[in-house]
């Protein structure tokens, strides 16, 4: 009996930590890691959203960011001032730069976006860290 209730006691844990679901991006269609020299990892990711709104508050511990819009409408707030993005222009994200989760940020409503991001990462290092 008392093996059952630990089991399940661990159970209850087990679950219970998995209903804390960790912040994320919306819209990832495709992502590849390719390896470079000197340690590093080059992240090239393909995203596409309508209507997302901002992103959760993060930063990216990488030599930067670039983000293309390969089709629609985005907005970026790097330049210190909030951009929106079209079609064939692109952004650069500094390192360690924390934005997202911007009570600020403008309301794109129903607009879609195509993004192609790339970073380079120090080879084991996360690409992306979510802040609270």
């Amino acid at each position: 009996m008392r093996l059952f209730l630990t089991f399940i006691t661990l159970l209850t844990f087990l679950v219970s930590a998995d209903d804390h679901e960790q912040p994320k991006f919306e819209g990832l269609l495709s992502s590849e890691v390719f390896a470079l020299d000197g340690g590093m990892e080059l992240y090239v990711e393909k995203r596409a959203t309508c209507n997302a709104g901002t992103t959760p508050k993060h930063f990216h511990p990488a030599a930067g960011t670039l983000v293309y819009v390969l089709d629609g409408v985005s907005q970026s707030k790097s330049t210190g001032e909030w951009k929106n993005y079209t079609t064939g222009e692109y952004w650069y994200e500094p390192t360690d730069w924390v934005h997202g989760g911007e009570a600020d940020a403008p309301d794109l409503g129903d607009a879609c976006t195509e993004l192609l991001v790339v970073r380079v990462v120090d080879k084991g290092k996360k690409h992306t860290v979510f802040v609270e």
